[in-house]
């Protein structure tokens, strides 16, 4: 199961599901791990952008007076706050906040967006430039959804698999414990 490509993008390949059925009990676990860990991956680099987008946007709001303050100071605030257009119902699943493995790769692509250079002459960007980072951010997360809703369509269609397999009898539940 090694391949060059980004995980994420393998595991989401449509063969990568092929002859699922017919696979080994252990092979689909393995690939149900890879399926998490391209989970845990895709996850991070959302809430990634989305700390962004919340910084960007209080620095805007405190350009406007609608917040005051200083803004390093209310980071932790800032950073616990429901913006950037999360609301909406509850997850189907529990977050993961574990930093991946591979951790500097989702976030040398946010930095790409909107790095550390950017936050820390926040001050001295125009607003519109702000506006266009907060735009950019916007469109990456929403695409980081949705690599993670295919994951997590993928994950349950192994899940299925190998309950089908413990109802059907042939698989050994207690090999789960192991």
């Amino acid at each position: 199961m090694s391949d060059k490509r980004r995980l994420v993008d393998r595991v989401t390949d449509p063969s990568y599901m092929t002859d699922l059925e017919k696979k080994p009990e252990q092979e689909l676990r393995a690939m149900r791990d890879e399926c998490r860990d391209g989970e845990t991956d895709v996850s991070f680099e959302r809430k990634l952008c989305q700390a962004r987008i919340d910084i960007l946007s209080a620095e805007l709001a405190r350009r406007e007076g609608k917040d005051v303050g200083d803004l390093v100071a209310r980071l932790p605030q800032i950073l616990a706050s429901e913006r950037s257009g999360r609301e909406g119902p509850l997850p189907d699943r529990a977050p993961d906040f574990s930093i991946p493995r591979t951790a500097d790769i989702p976030r040398r692509r946010v930095e790409e967006i909107a790095g550390e250079r950017i936050l820390s002459r926040l001050s001295q960007i125009p607003d519109d430039e702000i506006r266009q980072i907060i735009s950019s951010l916007r469109d990456h997360e929403k695409e980081m959804s949705g690599r993670r809703k295919r994951l997590q369509e993928v994950l349950d269609r192994i899940q299925e698999e190998l309950m089908r397999r413990f109802k059907s009898g042939e698989a050994d539940p207690t090999a789960a414990l192991n």
